[in-house]
């Protein structure tokens, strides 16, 4: 299974959100350390970086980085993948509008995220981190 993990999840993971954390922490080991292929997009890791930005210092935030890149695919994204964000009516999030995109041209299997609504137009399935976790078992 090939899966693009939203941005949501590692932040829930590596900031130890209250009620998201055991359930990211433990779906992100059993997808590091099992079967599952994992992704995430350039923006995730821009935006990851910037918004734990004041939290941690340097070292920590290129630590933070450089495990991601160990456990994780990165997908760039294009000019064409801006503009079919640009031209989809229903797409009002760059962000959403990019994972749906990347996660599409990678042929993933799920999108993990806590807001699948944000979702509901992606032609890659969506799935929130406890039923990806009931799959995986």
């Amino acid at each position: 299974m090939e899966v693009l993990i939203d941005t949501n999840i590692i932040l829930d993971w590596f900031l130890k959100r209250e009620d998201f954390y055991e359930t990211a922490k433990t779906l992100l080991n059993k997808i590091w350390f099992g079967r599952e292929k994992s992704y995430l997009t350039v923006h995730s890791i821009c935006d990851l970086f910037y918004i734990i930005d004041k939290s941690f210092p340097i070292d920590e935030k290129k630590k933070l980085l450089q495990l991601l890149l160990s456990r994780n695919e990165i997908i760039s994204e294009t000019k064409k993948d801006i503009l079919s964000f640009i031209n989809n009516q229903n797409w009002t999030d760059l962000e959403d509008g990019l994972q749906m995109q990347c996660a599409e041209n990678c042929k993933l299997d799920y999108i993990i995220t806590r807001n699948l609504d944000d979702f509901i137009d992606s032609k890659i399935p969506a799935i929130s981190p406890q039923d990806l976790l009931e799959k995986i078992k």
